[in-house]
């Protein structure tokens, strides 16, 4: 068992498949990517892992347990959040 686990995780919206049959594991300790073009279903997987959107057929669990029956509380003492890109941080520095 893995520290989160995604089983046959599919997400559509109307006609559009984001993400198909997608199954993965993620032991204790080990650090993972997501990459992909545009586009890909990253944003998607993400916003299923955190409880955002619910997947039209699949499983995610935290710890052994689905995410789906956990309260957003509990998904933050599993180390869970989720934080948006913001492209203004700090106005006072340019690049």
């Amino acid at each position: 068992m893995g520290l989160l686990e995604v089983q046959d995780l599919t997400v559509r919206f109307g006609g559009v498949v984001a993400l198909d049959r997608v199954t993965f594991t993620v032991e204790a300790g080990r650090m993972v990517a997501v990459i992909g073009p545009n586009g890909a279903g990253k944003t998607t997987l993400f916003n299923i892992i955190t409880r955002v959107y619910r997947p039209a057929s699949g499983t995610v669990l935290i710890d052994g347990k689905p995410v789906q029956a956990m309260a957003p509380h509990q998904l933050i003492r599993h180390g869970v959040a989720r934080t948006f890109q913001n492209l203004a941080l700090f106005r006072s520095m340019t690049v």
